[in-house]
C-alpha cells in the first residue's frame, strides 16, 4: 500500500472519531463501557416492575414514554410510577433494534428528583449559579442546557443506546432524595427498551 493511501486512511479514521465525538456517540460509548463495570455483589437488586408499571417500551422514530410518581392525570405515553425510587441507585436498561436514520437523530432520558441542589451552568454571559433538579442523559454530545429557572436544570450526561445500559445514580449531590419522574424521548431514533432491574448499594 502506497504511503499516501495509508495517510488517507489515518485521516479518515481521525475524522470519523471526531465526528462521532461531536455527536456524542463515541463519548457515550466510552462512558457506557466504564459504567457497565459495576460489581453486582455490591447492590441489592429488585425487578424494575416493582416501580415501573410498564417495563417494555418500543419507540418508533419520534415518540416518548413518561413515568411520574403523582401526575395530575394519565394519558397514552404517561404512566404512574408505583412508588418513588430511592437514591442512590443504578437502573439497568436493555436496548435492542436501535436504529438512527440521520446524523441529527438523538434519544434522551431525563430523571427528575424530589429534591434540588445548587450548581453552575455556562451561559453567553459566563457562569451562572442555578438550582438543579435531576439528570439529563442524551446521545447528542452538544453542550446544551436542559431545564429552566422555574422547574430547575438537569445535569447533562452521555447516553449509549446499544445493549445493556447502566444509569449510575449513586453519586448525586442530594441526600435522602427519590426519583419522581423518568422521561424517555426519541427524536428520530427507533428502539426497543426494556427496563430490567434497579440496584441499591449495600450499606
Amino acid at each position: 500500500m502506497h504511503w499516501s493511501h495509508k495517510v488517507t486512511i489515518v485521516l479518515l479514521v481521525i475524522a470519523l472519531i471526531l465526528a462521532l465525538n461531536y455527536y456524542g456517540v463515541f463519548k457515550a460509548l466510552l462512558n457506557q463501557f466504564k459504567s457497565n463495570k459495576i460489581n453486582e455483589e455490591q447492590y441489592v437488586w429488585v425487578d424494575a416492575s416493582q416501580y415501573f408499571p410498564k417495563t417494555e417500551i418500543e419507540l418508533k422514530r419520534y415518540g416518548f414514554v413518561y413515568f411520574e410518581y403523582s401526575p395530575g392525570t394519565t394519558y397514552e405515553g404517561l404512566y404512574r410510577l408505583k412508588k418513588k425510587i430511592p437514591l442512590p441507585c443504578v437502573i439497568v436498561l436493555n436496548f435492542t433494534e436501535t436504529k438512527y436514520f440521520t446524523q441529527y437523530d438523538s434519544m434522551s432520558i431525563t430523571i427528575k428528583f424530589d429534591k434540588q441542589w445548587w450548581g453552575e451552568i455556562e451561559t453567553s454571559e459566563g457562569s451562572k449559579k442555578v438550582k438543579f433538579t435531576g439528570v439529563y442523559y442524551t446521545t447528542f454530545g452538544g453542550r446544551g442546557i436542559a431545564g429552566d429557572e422555574e422547574e430547575g436544570y438537569y445535569e447533562q450526561r452521555g447516553l449509549s443506546t446499544t445493549g445493556i445500559v447502566v444509569l449510575d445514580l449513586t453519586k448525586e449531590k442530594v441526600e435522602d432524595a427519590h426519583i419522581v419522574g423518568v422521561y424517555i424521548v426519541s427524536h428520530g431514533v427507533s428502539a426497543k427498551i426494556k427496563i430490567v432491574k434497579i440496584g441499591f448499594p449495600k450499606h
